[in-house]
């Protein structure tokens, strides 16, 4: 007989079993083949490791009474279901009188697989989000709590299940595209080579499998898109020839983005940075503008009076300073405050004590972390992928298997580092303001990452992804546009759809290993794996 657990929020709890023939003298029983003659009744013990999923335990008993005794500190069972050697469920006599614990015997799937359970981090990210709904210690605190906080709306909404403490990251995930054609529709101005950037980004495996995953990384990506975006609008605008109330709209916005994204993760302090860095160099043009006014007062430049930019380049700039601590200290600082009504430290600690306590703690944690993962990387492998992150495995009937993988495209990554290097070419060489906005945004998110010395990922340079495709479509851009032929230009312009449809075709390929849709191992062995020694995409 196997005792089906749905565990709640505790990992690593122990149990023992035990069987009577009166209800009152017990003994043990052997769990999981452990042997009672030599183990005693240590045989009887077993563990359920994770949260939010279902464990067995097997065993063999013919007495009427069967006793599970929990010997951690506490646990919680979500449901219990009990089957016989053929499959079948056998509901207790007493069931009734512990209804919650027995009332959905029916929803077992009999093969637990990630559609029923949590996997990788989802351990301790979906486990938070439901600890906030129940206003309990958040086990997870190494991270700012926002973006726990969002995958808690889904599970208010849709309950404790998969689809609950998913749907969250599914909605950002899809949100991400129409602003992300937005934004690349505003770099290039051209309707074609912003809907096959975003085709791009729709194709990328690191889009798909991080925003099906209730962890965090997908809302600071979010933020961070939206940040830039609003930055990038500030940063073609001129307080020279536009109102300068009207240029602190799109600051306004970039604050609050980065406000929210500050509160999901840290990386979205690194987008901080770059911001900063963005501004300040706009702030140099609009003076480098003013220096030429200058040298000739009388003149004027692009319909602009040289008087009236030097009349007010002072009065502009110190307006957009002050303005910039509101939108870029105040309200971002009180955002990252806010994020912690829902975070519960187990103190009684007010909320800007439990806020200021988690900035040590992470601080510290991350800094003393020393930890190893057969899937870890270091900053520089990410772009060529040389490990992706294998999140869940499941071996099926058949030959079949299930499998969960995150890292890139190929055909959009490994094309994003000749396209980098072309972006610091046309910065250098041409001082190409676009190609210095992007390598200023790819750089602050990956830059930060070459002084960690923990245990990090290739999931970690999820927020430089959409960098590296912007960075692709204006190389694009760039190649189409280089010349006046419209014969070569249009030859040039099916070239990149055609490459698009090549990583659409990829995103296809390797769907299986991303998803966890059932496949044979031959496949991905012959297909999937390219690098045998370190793309570990499937069993075997």
């Amino acid at each position: 007989m196997n005792a089906i657990e749905n565990d709640g929020y505790y990992e690593n709890r122990e149990f023992y079993l035990e069987e009577s023939a009166d209800g009152v003298n017990w003994t043990a029983v052997a769990v999981n083949g452990q042997d009672v003659n030599s183990l005693g009744g240590e045989a009887a013990k077993f563990s359920m490791s994770s949260v939010f999923c279902w464990g067995t335990a097997s065993f063999y008993s013919t007495q009427p009474f069967l006793r599970l005794r929990c010997i951690s500190n506490e646990t919680v069972l979500n449901e219990l279901v009990f089957l016989d050697e053929t499959g079948a469920v056998v509901t207790p006599v007493n069931a009734e009188a512990y209804a919650a614990l027995f009332d959905e015997n029916v929803k077992y799937p009999g093969e637990s697989t990630f559609r029923d359970s949590t996997y990788f981090d989802e351990i301790y990210h979906a486990r938070t989000a439901y600890e906030m709904t129940q206003n309990v210690y958040n086990y997870e605190w190494t991270h700012p709590p926002l973006g726990k906080f969002i995958i808690s709306i889904g599970v208010r909404i849709f309950g404790m299940c998969p689809f609950g403490w998913r749907i969250m990251g599914t909605l950002f995930g899809i949100a991400m595209l129409p602003i992300f054609y937005l934004f690349t529709r505003r770099l290039f101005g051209k309707t074609w080579i912003s809907t096959v950037t975003t085709v791009l980004f729709a194709a990328d495996f690191m889009h798909f499998a991080q925003t099906r995953i209730a962890t965090i990384d997908v809302y600071v990506t979010f933020f961070i898109i939206l940040m830039y975006y609003f930055m990038y609008r500030y940063y073609r605008m001129s307080f020279n020839d536009t109102p300068l109330v009207k240029t602190f709209v799109p600051l306004l916005l970039c604050g609050i983005s980065m406000g929210l994204g500050c509160a999901c993760k840290w990386p979205g302090v690194y987008a901080g940075i770059g911001l900063a860095v963005i501004f300040f160099y706009t702030i140099f043009v609009r003076f480098m503008e003013y220096r030429y006014a200058c040298n000739d007062p009388e003149g004027e430049s692009n319909g602009i009076s040289h008087e009236m930019v030097i009349k007010n380049f002072l009065k502009n700039v110190l307006y957009t300073f002050g303005f910039c601590v509101l939108a870029f200290v105040i309200i971002p600082g009180t955002i990252y405050t806010l994020s912690y009504i829902p975070f519960n430290n187990g103190t009684d600690m007010g909320l800007i004590q439990r806020m200021l306590k988690n900035q040590i703690d992470m601080w510290e944690y991350h800094s003393d972390l020393d930890a190893t993962h057969p899937f870890s990387s270091t900053w520089y492998e990410w772009p060529i992928m040389k490990r992706p992150i294998w999140y869940y495995n499941k071996t099926l009937a058949n030959g079949l298997q299930e499998n969960i993988s995150a890292f890139g495209n190929p055909a959009v990554w490994w094309a994003g580092i000749p396209a980098f290097l072309y972006m610091l070419f046309r910065m250098i060489a041409r001082k190409d303001k676009k190609a210095t906005f992007l390598s200023i945004g790819y750089l602050a998110q990956l830059i930060p990452w070459t002084g960690v010395t923990r245990c990090t990922f290739i999931y970690h340079y999820f927020p430089s992804v959409p960098f590296v495709i912007i960075m692709v479509g204006y190389s694009m851009y760039c190649l189409t546009y280089s010349t006046e032929n419209v014969k070569t230009r249009r030859t040039v312009a099916i070239s990149c759809m055609v490459y698009a449809a090549i990583a659409v075709g990829l995103f296809a390929m390797f769907y299986p290993v991303l998803s966890g849709y059932p496949i044979h191992v031959e496949y991905a062995l012959k297909w999937l794996r390219w690098f045998k020694d370190s793309w570990v995409l499937v069993s075997g």
